[in-house]
């Protein structure tokens, strides 16, 4: 009990100082270039700061699936803060998120992402969350590849929320592959409306690419689906068991 409060505390603090000044870097080489490279460096050198201090072990299988020439739609569960700094360092590739409004609200780091060129997503409001995906759609433009959460929200049970479609209109539209991975191991580390933060591994695995390319509108439900049975299955072994690495 104690030794986790002593990791928790760790945990935090080393993300408050770590995110401020490389937030404030972040700030400053976005305002000169937008598009510069050292933002990723600045992104990866955060992402492995917070997940080392959580003491996650990260692990990625079937990497070879992914072309470092090819930008995605990457389709992912989602069951804690910590997905995010997982994707960012098991994906080598110039990611951009789908998040929350909210989390542009907070000074340094808000204002950084926004920099950056996160795309703000207010699920609440249908007409700014068109103007999301108009905005994701530039960013695909620059050579980004754009990660969408589609269960909209963390976990609350370890079990899969219910796919919306925004992200798979999103891959229709900008007819890029959609690439689904699962991450395994981090409603462990630190799973929603928890305080604790708990060392252990953590595991990434790609799945196959669903292409997009010729498709219409009217594909977004099968997508969805196909996308949700490949993320299950490498996440359960059969309906309420987790996946054991």
């Amino acid at each position: 009990m104690i030794r986790a409060v002593f990791r928790t505390i760790w945990a935090v603090t080393v993300a408050i100082l770590s995110t401020i000044p490389l937030a404030s870097a972040t700030m400053v080489v976005a305002i000169v270039r937008s598009t510069s490279p050292l933002i990723e460096k600045i992104i990866q050198l955060w992402a492995w700061t917070i997940v080392a201090a959580a003491g996650i072990d990260l692990r990625i299988e079937n990497a070879e699936g992914i072309r470092p020439d090819q930008r995605y739609i990457l389709v992912s569960n989602h069951s804690s803060y910590f997905d995010i700094p997982c994707v960012f360092l098991a994906i080598r590739q110039p990611i951009r998120f789908m998040a929350k409004i909210s989390l542009f609200k907070i000074p340094i780091f808000g204002w950084a992402i926004g920099r950056a060129g996160f795309i703000p997503i207010d699920r609440k409001n249908r007409r700014t969350a068109v103007k999301s995906f108009d905005l994701a759609a530039k960013r695909i433009r620059k050579g980004n590849t754009i990660v969408v959460f589609p269960e909209e929200g963390r976990t609350r049970t370890g079990e899969m929320r219910p796919f919306q479609r925004g992200g798979f209109l999103l891959a229709l539209k900008s007819e890029l592959p959609i690439l689904p991975i699962a991450i395994d191991g981090t409603y462990d580390v630190m799973p929603a409306g928890a305080w604790r933060v708990k060392p252990g591994r953590v595991t990434i695995r790609v799945g196959h690419v669903i292409p997009t390319a010729g498709l219409s509108l009217r594909d977004k439900e099968r997508l969805a689906e196909m996308s949700r049975q490949q993320i299950s299955k490498m996440l359960f072994k059969e309906p309420g068991m987790r996946h054991e690495a």
